[in-house]
């Protein structure tokens, strides 16, 4: 496959990394230092403006299976878009920062022309949102169109659930335990399996029945969130959830500040800096459910994140631009570390594997939901069906059943399959079933 990426930016050269000496890279960049950097990779690198349609001629971006947009400028990704679509680049996929130009965070075949577009900051927005409703959740998914919801949760030392056998548990009918992410390996767990701490827990159940865990684990409502920063991101989740909880967003922006508090209602708008102790203790935030750092820099959010916490505010969510930094962020006590880039990352590769099934991201591991087509493996017993390595069903969603499998499983034509996989494999997977 040929593609042209415009922007070795840090979603620019990674997807350079992934996908040099698999397909023919044309990588377009300004910066003299990034160019340096790209040039350890199997691409043809060119300097220029990605805008400028003679740069797209000397990358001969007509000959493209796919050109990608992902500069940090907004208008030059769209620009580029639309001039590389009318030169004959087959797909075309571009990035946005700027939520204005999209309503939701991944739109396809965008009336401009555009195969995809991509919003990483609404992404992003709405996930902290789904993150926030669900107290203790590390991750929260929806999946099947909505019916069914897939959180993962961390067992703690003093928790309910700690050393407890799963049959125990007695889970609400419709709720299976899928996986177990210990020390580095994915299980699948039967009622004998006994959680230990540390343990990160995915769970699948059906749409409202995961709250019926409360007392299992900390699914407990919100109700006090503080907002640092009133950005892209801080805005839309300010405006998401203020008719769902009380919300605080303190702002250093005086002009910034006058506008949220005459345009978001139920929301307390505090102008000051975020890192003054004073004003953390005068806001108290020590008492907040929810404190989401989402400034323009990472170090800042970082800060602001471990300050909240040692004052008592109970999960701390952090946005994080450099993606290196999200094991850093964890590691150092943030709950939850976010990099918007990651959407963006994931969609292009799905595009380029040509992946048709709806993919999640669970830790480490990908979820793939995949709906059972192929009459070849249905009335097959799972442990009847050739799955590569690496490859494991977590769970099944038949009807209004979420099932627990085991070997002895019989699949069922339009049986939906929650697998965890590593990319190289969903192809492979889509195969089988689909």
């Amino acid at each position: 496959m040929r593609i042209v990426i415009a922007g070795a930016g840090e979603v620019g050269y990674s997807l350079a990394t992934s996908l040099a000496g698999k397909h023919e890279i044309i990588l377009i960049e300004k910066d003299d230092d990034k160019l340096k950097e790209a040039s350890n990779l199997d691409v043809y690198t060119i300097k220029g403006n990605a805008a400028n349609p003679k740069i797209l001629k000397a990358a001969e971006v007509e000959k493209a299976d796919l050109f990608l947009g992902v500069t940090g400028n907004d208008e030059v990704n769209l620009v580029a878009g639309i001039v590389a679509k009318k030169l004959g680049a087959n797909k075309v996929v571009v990035r946005v920062e700027n939520p204005e130009y999209v309503e939701e965070p991944i739109v396809k075949n965008h009336p401009l022309g555009y195969d995809v577009v991509i919003c990483p900051q609404l992404a992003l927005a709405q996930e902290i949102v789904k993150l926030a409703g669900m107290r203790g959740a590390l991750e929260v998914h929806s999946l099947s169109n909505g019916k069914v919801e897939m959180v993962e949760v961390l067992v703690k030392e003093d928790s309910i659930v700690n050393n407890k056998e799963i049959k125990s548990l007695n889970l609400p009918p419709n709720v299976v335990i899928a996986t177990i992410y210990r020390d580095g390996e994915i299980i699948i767990p039967s009622g004998d399996t006994v959680l230990k701490s540390g343990d990160r827990v995915a769970i699948v159940g059906r749409s409202g029945t995961l709250k019926e865990l409360t007392g299992l684990f900390d699914f407990s409502e919100t109700k006090k969130v503080t907002i640092f920063g009133a950005g892209a991101i801080g805005m839309h989740v300010a405006k998401m959830l203020s008719s769902l909880v009380k919300i605080k967003l303190i702002e250093s922006n005086p002009e910034k500040c006058k506008y949220l508090a005459e345009s978001i209602e139920n929301v307390k708008v505090v102008c000051g800096d975020a890192t003054d102790l004073n004003l953390l203790r005068e806001e108290k935030i020590g008492e907040s459910d929810i404190v989401i750092a989402t400034t323009e820099s990472d170090e800042k959010n970082l800060l602001i994140s471990l300050l909240s916490k040692s004052m008592g505010a109970k999960k701390s969510i952090a946005k994080v631009e450099k993606g290196s930094y999200v094991k850093l962020f964890e590691a150092a006590g943030v709950d939850i570390a976010l990099n918007p880039r990651t959407i963006t990352y994931r969609e292009v590769l799905k595009l380029i594997e040509g992946i048709t099934s709806e993919v999640k991201e669970l830790g480490n591991i990908n979820v793939v939901e995949v709906v059972v087509k192929n009459p070849k493996v249905a009335k097959k017993k799972l442990k009847e069906i050739d799955i590569p390595k690496n490859v494991l069903i977590g769970a099944i969603l038949r009807n209004d059943d979420c099932l627990i499998p085991r070997g002895d499983t019989e699949i069922q034509l339009n049986d939906v399959l929650l697998i965890f996989t590593n990319w190289e494999n969903i192809e492979k997977v889509e195969e089988i079933f689909s």
